[in-house]
């Protein structure tokens, strides 16, 4: 893999370009070096995010790019790595007609320094060097979630659970993914499917990780089956965006270009090209069909 080796902060500084005395700092006493807020989940609730200092920053950048980069997570993992998204979260579970949806409670936040350490330690560092890098990755003791390394480190921590739950379930016939903290599972069988949740239930708790039951959904043939934000159409074995969401946007989109009011999301053109942009990794169909409506609207406001 070709890591970066280093056995103390001294050697580390040396790599990095940082002094000796920010990296001893910015290690011991990283919960200073965050400027915390808080931002609303879907539900209505409060997420707590962690933003590190512009020098812890780098050095967590440097982490990223030097050695987390280099690793693999587990083939079940979508979020949080380069050429896979949503779309590709969904498309295994394309040709089933059940599915349960499972949400991990606080994921990164549940993530302690000392599994972190263990992770370094694994692909060969020192435990000195393991835990330098592992307090430079945490905030009080666990995961923070703002930092540049939570997402690659949460994966590398999620591995054996991946490989324990596809395990299980491919004996099966079942289908598992997860996207960060959501788990999807899938099957033709409804029988076989709910059975072996409570299994699954286990298999996450004796990996350290609790499951939101609040958030448990099964889902079915006569219910709309939204995963991970796309919609599957029960006549066609595919996912998108659904008729509703494009609605929305033909609207969102005509109220914009026409000046009637403004979305609050969605304040200009810019934002609508963001949008498409998301659309065309996630929905190529549904793309072609709001693009050319945007470029429609954009003639006719233009000539108005």
């Amino acid at each position: 893999m070709n890591l970066p080796v280093f056995y103390d902060e001294k050697e580390l500084a040396f790599l990095i370009h940082v002094d000796l005395g920010r990296i001893k700092m910015l290690s011991k006493f990283s919960h200073r070096y965050y400027k915390k807020y808080k931002i609303p989940k879907s539900n209505g609730n409060l997420r707590e995010i962690r933003q590190p200092r512009k020098d812890l920053k780098g050095i967590q950048a440097w982490i990223l790019r030097n050695i987390l980069d280099k690793l693999s997570p587990s083939l079940y993992a979508t979020a949080y790595i380069r050429k896979k998204n949503i779309s590709v979260n969904v498309s295994p579970h394309c040709s089933n007609r059940y599915f349960i949806c499972l949400d991990l409670e606080e994921f990164f936040p549940s993530i302690s320094i000392r599994r972190i350490a263990k992770v370094f330690s694994l692909i060969g560092y020192s435990k000195k060097a393991a835990s330098i890098l592992a307090m430079l990755s945490t905030c009080n003791g666990s995961l923070p979630q703002g930092a540049v390394t939570s997402p690659s480190l949460s994966n590398l921590i999620a591995a054996k659970l991946d490989r324990r739950i596809a395990g299980y379930t491919s004996r099966r016939n079942i289908i598992y993914t997860r996207y960060a903290d959501d788990i999807t599972l899938s099957s033709n069988n409804r029988n076989v499917l709910c059975q072996s949740l409570s299994i699954i239930i286990k298999i996450i708790r004796s990996e350290h990780f609790k499951s939101n039951m609040d958030k448990l959904r099964v889902l079915g043939p006569r219910r709309r089956c939204s995963i991970t934000g796309l919609v599957k159409n029960n006549s066609e074995p595919k996912f998108g965006i659904g008729k509703k969401k494009k609605r929305q946007m033909r609207a969102i989109m005509h109220h914009l270009l026409f000046h009637l009011s403004a979305d609050k999301r969605y304040k200009n053109e810019e934002s609508i090209i963001g949008w498409l942009s998301y659309l065309k990794g996630v929905d190529r169909g549904s793309f072609e069909q709001m693009n050319n409506y945007w470029n429609r609207l954009i003639s006719k406001s233009n000539s108005v």
